[in-house]
């Protein structure tokens, strides 16, 4: 009745062969344990060919994904290794000196018209009156291409930026000749002889020198605007406009602005080195800068030179 070889316990019941206790045959050696567990989740699934080794691990996130081929290798370093071989070929120097190239033609163009139209004005006075409406037209146009140079010269081409620069120094010459005319040729050429000499002397200091000049910015700003209103006061009202003092004033104030759109050279080419297209029209945009500070400061020079005669 109770043998021990066909009953529950020994043999042939549930647990040493075909029961339930055995964990050696049943649930742990096939089931969960070894084949699921072990050969299913762990060895073949989530920790050893599953998300480790064929997917966050190995193939996956990190080995393959986010960092070897992704974000590391052709994500942000390779937008940095792309973005440095797009790097300019012009140096500082060629940068520098494609500036004072440019600057340094619209001056001669400026002033090659302004002494020729001073030179038959003076030769024949009666032309000054029919001289008055091209004055007048070339003093707005000026002010539309003063405004288009500055404001959208990294939307215009470079070739038309050229263009542009050079009808406003053709423009500028015509509006310089009444002045021109007013104090004389002999002034004239003083006044651009010292201009020069001072340019050139305050400009070296603006590239030598380590002094923070950006917060000279806020200040001639403020400086221009007060010269400007009292200028068209001055207009309107029929007072001085060629003092000792405000003729002092405004060369002390495009000396400042010389030093200040001279560090300007160093700063643009820092900001648009990796891109060519926008430094070589940022070259023409200092260009003008700089060349408006000569033709003001050149101006001033002329008052008071002008003035000191009278």
């Amino acid at each position: 009745m109770n043998n021990g070889n066909n009953g529950y316990d020994p043999n042939n019941g549930y647990p040493n062969q075909n029961g339930y206790s055995p964990y050696n045959n049943n649930y742990p050696q096939q089931g969960y344990q070894q084949q699921n567990y072990q050969q299913g989740y762990p060895q073949q699934g989530y920790p050893q060919q599953g998300y480790q080794q064929q997917g966050y691990q190995q193939q996956g996130y990190p080995q393959q994904g986010y960092q070897q081929q992704g974000y590391q290798q052709q994500g942000f370093n390779g937008y940095t290794q792309a973005y440095t071989s797009t790097q300019t070929k012009i140096s500082m120097a060629e940068f520098s000196k494609r500036v004072y190239a440019w600057m340094s033609a619209g001056l001669g163009i400026t002033f090659l018209i302004g002494f020729t139209l001073m030179h038959i004005l003076l030769n024949n006075m009666s032309l000054i009156e029919g001289f008055l409406p091209y004055f007048y037209g070339g003093i707005v146009v000026e002010f539309i291409l003063v405004i288009v140079l500055g404001f959208f010269v990294r939307k215009l081409p470079y070739g038309v930026s050229l263009a542009l620069f050079g009808i406003y120094s053709v423009l500028n010459g015509i509006t310089l000749t009444p002045l021109l005319v007013v104090y004389g040729a002999q002034d004239a050429i003083y006044a651009f002889a010292a201009t020069a000499v001072l340019f050139v002397a305050i400009s070296i200091y603006g590239i030598v020198s380590k002094r923070d000049l950006t917060k000279l910015g806020p200040i001639l700003l403020i400086g221009l605007i007060v010269l400007i209103g009292y200028s068209l006061i001055a207009m309107l009202f029929r007072m001085p406009s060629d003092s000792l003092i405000i003729s002092l004033i405004g060369i002390a104030l495009f000396i400042g602005f010389t030093a200040y759109d001279t560090r300007k050279i160093k700063t643009g080419y820092q900001y648009y080195q990796h891109d060519e297209a926008l430094l070589k029209k940022s070259s023409v945009n200092i260009a003008l800068e700089l060349y408006l500070d000569f033709i003001n400061m050149f101006i001033y020079i002329l008052r008071l030179f002008g003035g000191s005669r009278r």
